[in-house]
């Protein structure tokens, strides 16, 4: 059986990773085989981790401390990678994720300073062991660009309704994972077009896709 590929994207808010993602997912059912991809977000997918992220970015009445925030991501996770990725990949799939480690990095290590960002690396290890990213794509714009983006929306999340001082920080997070693991990291320049974007997406995943799923 062909070993799956897992694929992450990364941004902070307003970067378009979502649209992205979405356009990625019309191509794939329009030109490919489907059945060979899975489409997970982070967090979310199960009962359980869409009530951990109804918890995490709308509920306002009570909202978590730092490192009950940092612990529930943590706890999301274990749940998706153990019931929805590692079967996926087990079973040969690529497996393309709205957020993933990364995240918790730049947001709750970065931004937040509950713990460094190493230490959130560890944290990661233990709880989910040494399942990663084969490639991530991480969506860069710079923050204050970010925030003009976000004040032209409505019904903001928790996070997202977060100021310039911490979009900083979440990119001061991201620079940090990048780095130090850049060898599955790809940036793409957020400001482009979406349609210019798509396109370089579609060109990266032509190249580092295994044969059995190139587009």
């Amino acid at each position: 059986m062909n070993k799956g590929y897992f694929i992450s994207f990364e941004g902070g808010e307003a970067a378009g990773k979502s649209l992205q993602i979405s356009m990625l997912r019309q191509y794939i059912e329009k030109n490919l085989e489907t059945d060979d991809f899975l489409f997970v977000r982070e967090p979310g997918g199960t009962p359980l981790t869409e009530e951990i992220r109804r918890l995490l970015l709308n509920y306002e009445i009570d909202p978590p401390l730092p490192m009950t925030e940092l612990l529930l991501y943590c706890a999301a996770r274990v749940e998706d990678v153990q019931k929805r990725i590692l079967p996926a990949l087990e079973q040969g799939k690529v497996v393309i994720a709205d957020r993933f480690y990364d995240s918790t990095i730049a947001y709750q290590g970065g931004a937040r300073g509950i713990m460094s960002e190493q230490g959130i690396l560890d944290l990661t290890e233990m709880t989910i062991g040494s399942v990663k990213p084969d490639l991530t794509i991480y969506l860069k714009v710079a923050p204050e660009i970010a925030i003009k983006r976000k004040q032209n929306l409505g019904n903001l999340d928790r996070i997202e309704k977060e100021g310039l001082d911490f979009y900083k920080k979440v990119q001061d997070g991201y620079d940090f994972i990048s780095k130090k693991e850049s060898g599955r990291f790809v940036i793409i320049d957020g400001t482009k077009t979406p349609q210019e974007i798509s396109n370089e997406i579609i060109d990266i995943l032509s190249h580092k896709l295994p044969q059995q799923f190139k587009i």
